[in-house]
Protein backbone atom coordinates (compact mmCIF):
# COMPACT_ATOMS: atom_id res chain seq x y z
CA UNK A 1 0.00 0.00 0.00
CA UNK A 2 2.41 2.58 1.20
CA UNK A 3 4.87 2.11 -2.40
CA UNK A 4 1.58 2.94 -4.36
CA UNK A 5 1.07 6.24 -2.60
CA UNK A 6 2.43 9.67 -3.74
CA UNK A 7 2.71 13.18 -1.99
CA UNK A 8 -0.43 14.94 -2.53
CA UNK A 9 1.47 18.28 -3.23
CA UNK A 10 4.29 16.90 -5.53
CA UNK A 11 2.91 13.67 -6.82
CA UNK A 12 6.26 12.65 -5.76
CA UNK A 13 5.86 8.29 -4.69
CA UNK A 14 7.13 7.95 -0.60
CA UNK A 15 10.92 7.58 -0.26
CA UNK A 16 11.93 4.33 2.28
CA UNK A 17 12.72 6.15 4.65
CA UNK A 18 9.41 7.87 5.15
CA UNK A 19 7.72 4.40 4.63
CA UNK A 20 9.53 3.03 7.42
CA UNK A 21 8.83 5.91 9.69
CA UNK A 22 5.31 5.35 8.68
CA UNK A 23 5.26 1.64 9.34
CA UNK A 24 7.27 2.38 13.18
CA UNK A 25 4.07 4.92 13.79
CA UNK A 26 2.32 2.26 13.13
CA UNK A 27 3.46 -0.30 14.96
CA UNK A 28 4.37 2.02 18.18
CA UNK A 29 1.50 4.02 18.19
CA UNK A 30 -1.55 1.79 16.70
CA UNK A 31 -0.66 -1.36 18.06
CA UNK A 32 0.77 -1.69 22.03
CA UNK A 33 -1.97 0.81 22.77
CA UNK A 34 -5.40 -0.95 21.76
CA UNK A 35 -3.88 -3.99 23.05
CA UNK A 36 -3.26 -2.65 26.53
CA UNK A 37 -7.02 -0.90 25.90
CA UNK A 38 -8.41 -4.35 25.50
CA UNK A 39 -6.06 -6.51 28.01
CA UNK A 40 -7.38 -3.75 30.63
CA UNK A 41 -11.17 -3.75 29.41
CA UNK A 42 -11.04 -7.67 29.47
CA UNK A 43 -9.82 -7.68 33.28
CA UNK A 44 -12.34 -5.24 34.30
CA UNK A 45 -15.31 -7.06 32.37
CA UNK A 46 -13.44 -10.44 34.34
CA UNK A 47 -14.53 -8.87 37.72
CA UNK A 48 -17.16 -7.84 36.57
CA UNK A 49 -19.96 -10.05 35.23
CA UNK A 50 -23.15 -8.41 35.08
CA UNK A 51 -20.72 -5.50 32.56
CA UNK A 52 -19.43 -8.66 30.67
CA UNK A 53 -23.03 -10.01 30.31
CA UNK A 54 -24.58 -6.87 29.19
CA UNK A 55 -21.51 -6.44 26.36
CA UNK A 56 -22.06 -9.86 25.52
CA UNK A 57 -25.96 -9.30 24.83
CA UNK A 58 -25.74 -6.32 23.25
CA UNK A 59 -22.85 -8.19 20.90
CA UNK A 60 -24.94 -10.84 20.00
CA UNK A 61 -28.27 -8.95 18.88
CA UNK A 62 -26.09 -7.80 15.95
CA UNK A 63 -26.18 -11.54 14.75
CA UNK A 64 -22.90 -13.95 14.28
CA UNK A 65 -21.82 -12.38 11.05
CA UNK A 66 -18.43 -9.73 11.52
CA UNK A 67 -18.85 -6.95 13.43
CA UNK A 68 -18.55 -3.67 11.25
CA UNK A 69 -17.57 -0.03 11.77
CA UNK A 70 -21.23 0.31 11.11
CA UNK A 71 -22.22 -1.70 14.18
CA UNK A 72 -20.86 1.47 16.52
CA UNK A 73 -24.25 3.04 17.18
CA UNK A 74 -25.84 -0.83 18.29
CA UNK A 75 -22.95 -1.20 20.92
CA UNK A 76 -23.70 1.86 23.18
CA UNK A 77 -22.71 0.38 26.16
CA UNK A 78 -19.54 -1.44 24.68
CA UNK A 79 -18.40 2.40 24.08
CA UNK A 80 -18.77 3.30 27.57
CA UNK A 81 -16.29 0.41 28.08
CA UNK A 82 -13.81 1.16 26.29
CA UNK A 83 -13.98 5.14 27.58
CA UNK A 84 -13.77 4.10 31.56
CA UNK A 85 -11.03 1.53 30.35
CA UNK A 86 -9.17 4.72 28.70
CA UNK A 87 -9.53 7.18 31.63
CA UNK A 88 -8.30 4.60 33.75
CA UNK A 89 -5.73 3.06 32.27
CA UNK A 90 -4.55 5.83 29.35
CA UNK A 91 -1.86 4.08 27.40
CA UNK A 92 -0.76 7.23 26.35
CA UNK A 93 -0.10 8.14 30.46
CA UNK A 94 1.58 11.49 29.79
CA UNK A 95 1.62 13.64 26.53
CA UNK A 96 4.62 15.95 25.46
CA UNK A 97 4.00 20.17 24.72
CA UNK A 98 5.72 22.93 23.85
CA UNK A 99 4.65 26.66 24.63
CA UNK A 100 3.61 28.54 21.57
CA UNK A 101 3.34 31.76 23.78
CA UNK A 102 4.46 32.90 27.38
CA UNK A 103 1.09 31.37 29.30
CA UNK A 104 0.56 31.21 33.27
CA UNK A 105 -0.70 28.16 34.81
CA UNK A 106 -2.07 27.72 38.11
CA UNK A 107 0.02 30.99 39.27
CA UNK A 108 3.35 29.47 37.28
CA UNK A 109 5.22 31.32 34.48
CA UNK A 110 5.65 29.15 31.46
CA UNK A 111 7.98 31.06 28.68
CA UNK A 112 7.03 30.58 25.33
CA UNK A 113 9.38 27.68 23.98
CA UNK A 114 8.93 25.54 27.43
CA UNK A 115 8.82 21.94 26.68
CA UNK A 116 6.16 20.82 29.23
CA UNK A 117 4.41 17.57 29.93
CA UNK A 118 1.01 16.67 30.82
CA UNK A 119 -0.15 14.07 33.02
CA UNK A 120 -2.86 12.03 31.33
CA UNK A 121 -3.01 9.44 34.13
CA UNK A 122 -2.78 12.25 37.17
CA UNK A 123 -5.66 13.50 35.48
CA UNK A 124 -8.05 10.79 35.09
CA UNK A 125 -7.20 9.67 38.55
CA UNK A 126 -7.81 13.26 39.96
CA UNK A 127 -10.73 13.33 42.56
CA UNK A 128 -11.22 17.25 42.08
CA UNK A 129 -12.43 16.19 38.94
CA UNK A 130 -13.94 12.75 39.16
CA UNK A 131 -16.30 11.42 41.58
CA UNK A 132 -14.64 8.23 43.11
CA UNK A 133 -12.36 8.06 40.89
CA UNK A 134 -10.59 4.51 41.42
CA UNK A 135 -13.93 2.67 40.93
CA UNK A 136 -14.52 1.39 37.50
CA UNK A 137 -17.68 3.15 36.13
CA UNK A 138 -18.99 3.33 32.70
CA UNK A 139 -21.75 4.82 33.43
CA UNK A 140 -19.85 8.14 33.31
CA UNK A 141 -19.67 8.05 29.89
CA UNK A 142 -23.58 7.49 29.40
CA UNK A 143 -25.57 9.47 27.14
CA UNK A 144 -26.10 12.73 29.32
CA UNK A 145 -23.55 12.55 31.93
CA UNK A 146 -20.44 13.96 29.89
CA UNK A 147 -22.24 17.22 29.10
CA UNK A 148 -20.84 19.01 31.71
CA UNK A 149 -17.67 17.63 31.86
CA UNK A 150 -14.54 20.01 30.30
CA UNK A 151 -12.72 18.87 26.95
CA UNK A 152 -9.61 19.13 29.27
CA UNK A 153 -10.54 16.80 31.63
CA UNK A 154 -10.82 13.56 29.12
CA UNK A 155 -7.65 13.04 27.37
CA UNK A 156 -7.01 9.55 26.31
CA UNK A 157 -6.01 10.75 22.65
CA UNK A 158 -4.40 14.21 24.06
CA UNK A 159 -6.56 17.37 22.36
CA UNK A 160 -6.29 20.09 20.14
CA UNK A 161 -4.39 20.78 16.44
CA UNK A 162 -1.75 17.97 17.40
CA UNK A 163 -4.60 15.19 18.92
CA UNK A 164 -3.60 11.71 17.93
CA UNK A 165 -4.38 11.36 14.39
CA UNK A 166 -5.30 7.55 14.89
CA UNK A 167 -8.26 8.35 17.09
CA UNK A 168 -11.19 6.87 15.73
CA UNK A 169 -9.38 4.23 14.32
CA UNK A 170 -8.16 3.14 17.60
CA UNK A 171 -11.75 3.28 19.40
CA UNK A 172 -13.12 0.94 16.26
CA UNK A 173 -11.03 -1.68 16.57
CA UNK A 174 -11.02 -1.56 20.59
CA UNK A 175 -14.76 -1.44 20.45
CA UNK A 176 -15.40 -4.29 17.67
CA UNK A 177 -12.12 -6.09 19.17
CA UNK A 178 -13.94 -6.33 22.78
CA UNK A 179 -17.40 -7.00 21.68
CA UNK A 180 -16.20 -9.55 19.34
CA UNK A 181 -14.60 -11.43 21.95
CA UNK A 182 -16.60 -11.58 24.63
CA UNK A 183 -19.80 -12.22 22.24
CA UNK A 184 -17.96 -15.65 22.00
CA UNK A 185 -16.06 -15.83 25.18
CA UNK A 186 -16.51 -15.85 28.63
CA UNK A 187 -13.34 -13.84 30.85
CA UNK A 188 -12.98 -14.15 34.54
CA UNK A 189 -10.32 -12.73 36.02
CA UNK A 190 -7.68 -14.22 38.40
CA UNK A 191 -6.15 -11.25 39.82
CA UNK A 192 -7.43 -7.80 41.85
CA UNK A 193 -4.58 -6.07 40.28
CA UNK A 194 -3.59 -4.96 36.86
CA UNK A 195 -0.12 -3.93 37.59
CA UNK A 196 0.93 -1.04 35.14
CA UNK A 197 4.65 0.37 33.86
CA UNK A 198 5.46 2.84 31.19
CA UNK A 199 8.34 1.46 29.41
CA UNK A 200 7.48 4.48 26.32
CA UNK A 201 3.50 3.52 26.64
CA UNK A 202 1.54 2.50 29.74
CA UNK A 203 1.22 -1.70 29.52
CA UNK A 204 0.69 -4.10 31.68
CA UNK A 205 3.84 -4.68 33.95
CA UNK A 206 3.16 -8.47 34.13
CA UNK A 207 1.36 -11.62 32.84
CA UNK A 208 -2.79 -10.73 33.78
CA UNK A 209 -3.92 -14.45 34.53
CA UNK A 210 -7.98 -15.25 33.40
CA UNK A 211 -9.84 -18.25 32.95
CA UNK A 212 -11.42 -17.57 29.46
CA UNK A 213 -13.97 -20.74 27.99
CA UNK A 214 -16.25 -20.48 25.16
CA UNK A 215 -19.70 -18.47 26.09
CA UNK A 216 -23.16 -20.72 26.26
CA UNK A 217 -25.41 -19.95 23.33
CA UNK A 218 -28.76 -18.39 24.54
CA UNK A 219 -31.48 -21.52 23.79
Amino acid sequence: MFFELTDPVTGRAFSDEKIRDELLAFLFAGHDTTATTLAYSLWQLGRNREMQERVAREAAAIGDRLLRASDIGDLPYTVQIVHESLRMCPPAATAARMAMRDVEVDGYRIPAGTNTIVGTYALHHDPSLWDEPEKFDPDRFAPGQSVDRSRWQYLPFGGGPRTCIGDHFAMLEAILGLASVVRKLEVESLHDDFPVKTPFTLVAAGPVPARVGTRAVAA
